[in-house]
């Protein structure tokens, strides 16, 4: 995912490729500048349920650094 990609969609409740299939991006914050480790975090509506991407832009790619599924063990 880049960050232009990313931020775009957020920006107008947009969608992007994301591990081959469409995901909303429903939140995307970021702190500090960019390269910094735990900078950015990305929250995906991925249809079935929702996923927090954790981690920074390097350029224009975006690093995972880790991953949380919010609400996966509420019913």
């Amino acid at each position: 995912m880049t960050y232009e990609d990313a931020i775009g969609a957020a920006r107008r409740g947009g969608s992007i490729d994301f591990e081959g299939r469409k995901a909303r991006v429903v939140h995307l914050s970021q702190r500090s500048g960019r390269d910094t480790p735990h900078s950015a975090r990305v929250e995906l509506d991925l249809g079935d349920g929702y996923l927090t991407l954790l981690g920074f832009f390097r350029g224009e790619e975006f690093m995972e650094e880790a991953r949380e599924r919010p609400f996966s063990g509420t019913t």
